[in-house]
């Protein structure tokens, strides 16, 4: 971290005036841009500040940020939530309250901003040691309100448990052991596999057939809301709806990013993107784990172009003695691993973003 001196005169303020909610944001940008103009002097880019209703978006001070694209901004002043009053970065993982954030940069925050935190964002003096997840980025409570329960969708679709339908053997076969997160159709013979919210409700799900083609089709919430006539979901909850397991994550650990959801559902703390060629929406760190054929090898060599870091195919084949094949995703290696009873050594020593080891994917 720089050593940055300030001269704050100018946010000298009126300590006995309470602050709005808009005050109080304005407070911490007119505090955030001398902090930025210091950290980042050549590039105006990183020097923007975005802001956002529940949080006050920059480039990350501590780690920089981004060394690829000034337009990330990765760091964040959180305004609302259960971490409301904290600052977390996306890139380096700093994680501390907005107190503290700015006491790193010699400055102490004034009266009306700490009476501001302590009456409307709570203790802000010690930092949680709560699991940090996608709450920091959006309302949680607002995704539960438009996702489905289990029962109403299992009605208006005539659905059964897969544990309960002659499909669970085959899924069982596919290492597929979360019974929650399916359900089957037994009159259209079709899988439908399930997006969950922490509550267990369904944001999304996709359809697998057994016959017919395509054999898999996505149905976002507003899919879903429309064939159930319940009316509109907004568009960030419909994109999110199409990102499985993005509402389980935690983010103090490696977050990896797959292609399918059966591929995501055998890797802890993963989301699948449904596809290769789908533009990821948010902005975090991700670990990308295509599948090994041609897409997904040009897929991984633009990512490492962009510094990103990507699951080395070739490497991880060869130690465990996997056969040539002209396509592998994880679910089919983890199934042929478990076959062979070899044991699948740790995911976290197959990832570089070194353009040295593209000839590894």
């Amino acid at each position: 971290m720089k050593n940055i001196n300030l001269d704050l005169s100018s946010n000298l303020i009126d300590i006995d005036k309470s602050l709005t909610s808009e005050e109080y944001v304005e407070r911490l940008v007119s505090l955030l841009e001398p902090i930025l103009k210091q950290t980042f002097p050549h590039d105006h880019v990183k020097r923007i500040i975005k802001i956002h209703r529940d949080r006050i978006s920059i480039s990350c001070p501590y780690c920089m940020d981004s060394m690829q694209s000034s337009y990330k901004k990765r760091g964040n002043l959180i305004l609302t939530g259960k971490h409301a009053g904290f600052y977390k970065c996306f890139n380096c993982s700093k994680f501390t309250s907005i107190d503290q954030f700015f006491k790193d940069y010699n400055i102490n925050l004034k009266l009306d901003v700490i009476n501001y935190i302590s009456e409307n964002l709570g203790d802000f003096s010690t930092a949680s040691m709560s699991k940090y997840d996608i709450s920091l980025l959006l309302d949680i409570d607002s995704i539960e309100g438009y996702a489905i329960v289990r029962s109403e969708l299992k009605n208006t679709f005539d659905l059964i448990e897969a544990k309960e339908s002659p499909i669970w053997s085959w899924l069982v076969n596919r290492m597929q052991y979360q019974a929650e997160r399916f359900l089957y159709s037994p009159s259209k013979n079709y899988l439908l596999i399930l997006n969950l919210t922490p509550s267990g409700k369904i944001i999304g799900s996709q359809k697998r057939l057994f016959s017919g083609y395509p054999k898999y089709l996505t149905f976002g919430a507003s899919k879903l809301y429309e064939i159930m006539g319940k009316g509109e979901v907004p568009d960030e909850i419909d994109t999110i709806s199409q990102l499985f397991g993005i509402l389980q994550l935690d983010f103090n650990k490696p977050i990896f990013l797959l292609e399918g959801p059966f591929d995501s559902f055998l890797i802890k703390n993963s989301i699948a993107n449904l596809g290769a060629n789908k533009k990821f929406p948010i902005d975090l760190p991700l670990k990308y784990i295509y599948d090994k054929d041609e897409t997904g090898i040009q897929k991984s060599i633009n990512c490492v172009n962009n510094g990103n870091e990507v699951f080395l195919w070739e490497k991880f084949l060869r130690d465990i003695k996997a056969p040539h094949r002209k396509k592998w995703d994880i679910n089919d290696v983890f199934i042929w691993a478990k076959s062979k009873n070899i044991k699948i050594p740790y995911i976290l020593d197959y990832f570089s973003n070194d353009p040295l080891d593209i000839v590894d994917l």
